[in-house]
């Protein structure tokens, strides 16, 4: 097979970016085949010579900077996340730390604002401060960033949120079937009309896929969805409040709520006692996330439950999987089941067996 000559240039050094059109891929692959790790993600032998010949016509050469980084290895793993002060990362942190010490890493905890998760990951990275870097429940709208970050060929995953791009892992839950399971218990409880609180966050796309499973529950049961059944709130305790009294003040009641988050539906309890509605015998509740502090309201809050040591430790390990060239990688999206812990706020203790299956 005849080689392709060398490409002649105008200006000093090639970029990936010259090297990804020449080969018709995107920057991305480019970076991910270079640094021999197209094989592991599914890119095809026929495009990883493609790009390997057109790096070779453009004589690319990658930078002094991203070779350097490739090479000196701090054993630190930063975790950035929106909120230190919530329940729901409690137990994230503290598997994820443990996960980490394990493999001899340190866990770096950082919290950012939606607007600072990019600047800081970058900061992070081409600093040399952190080997790799997890995000927690990343914005619907930093995707695009996220894809970004990859190029350098450094490990990121994201938690809660699907993967938005081959170079990049995510573990998250199947957040959708828990909506669902969750609504389909208080249907079989004889409940028809059912609110929904949802979180008013736009930017977080795992906010929708709760809310999703809520609609397919009712479709699948034949009944229409209202609108007036759905009150959005910031995902708070305030929020939680705040949305059941916009639920209580209709002049029709729904008869049970499927809540966001076990922190909006402990707000959402609140709500109902201070209203004198009593809770289950005029408004079940099924909250979601399984946090501790559900157990020790009164009544016990009914919870869609999965393990959150789980996301934290898979995280890590996805990380550290990717830092050392594991044989056997974690595939690149690892989806944790749910189960419905049954308690006492929404009336079927005796109708439940507190596992909701498939």
């Amino acid at each position: 097979m005849k080689r392709a000559l060398p490409l002649k240039r105008t200006n000093s050094r090639a970029t990936s970016a010259e090297v990804a059109k020449l080969a018709g891929v995107s920057r991305t692959t480019v970076s991910l085949v270079l640094n021999d790790r197209g094989g592991e993600l599914g890119i095809s032998a026929e495009t990883r010579a493609r790009v390997a010949d057109a790096a070779a016509r453009l004589s690319y050469q990658p930078s002094h900077a991203a070779r350097s980084l490739r090479r000196w290895r701090t054993n630190v793993i930063a975790l950035l996340l929106y909120t230190l002060d919530s329940f729901y990362n409690a137990e994230i942190i503290g598997a994820a730390h443990a996960a980490a010490l394990e493999r001899g890493y340190s866990l770096n905890i950082m919290s950012a604002k939606f607007d600072e998760v990019q600047r800081r990951a970058y900061s992070l990275l081409s600093g040399g401060v952190a080997d790799g870097v997890i995000v927690a429940a990343p914005p619907a709208d930093l995707a695009a960033d996220l894809k970004k970050l990859a190029e350098n060929g450094m490990p990121i995953v994201v938690m809660q949120h699907h993967s938005p791009d081959p170079a990049i892992q995510a573990v998250r839950v199947d957040l959708e079937r828990g909506g669902y399971v969750a609504t389909r218990h208080l249907l079989a409880l004889g409940h028809r009309r059912i609110a929904h609180i949802g979180s008013a966050s736009q930017r977080l796309l795992k906010r929708r896929e709760r809310s999703d499973g809520y609609a397919r529950a009712l479709q699948e049961a034949g009944i229409a969805a209202d609108p007036q059944l759905v009150a959005m709130a910031e995902p708070s305790l305030a929020g939680g409040f705040a949305a059941m009294e916009e639920l209580l003040a209709q002049e029709k009641r729904p008869s049970a709520v499927f809540v966001y988050s076990d922190q909006m539906a402990v707000g959402a309890l609140h709500a109902l006692r201070k209203r004198g509605v009593r809770v289950p015998q005029e408004m079940a509740v099924v909250g979601f996330d399984g946090i501790a502090l559900g157990g020790f309201v009164t009544p016990e809050l009914t919870t869609v439950d999965y393990s959150r040591a789980d996301i934290g430790r898979l995280a890590v390990e996805a990380v550290i999987g990717r830092l050392e060239g594991e044989a056997e990688p974690p595939p690149r999206e690892q989806v944790l089941p749910v189960r419905l812990l049954v308690r006492e706020s929404c009336g079927g203790m005796r109708a439940a067996t507190g596992r909701e299956g498939a």
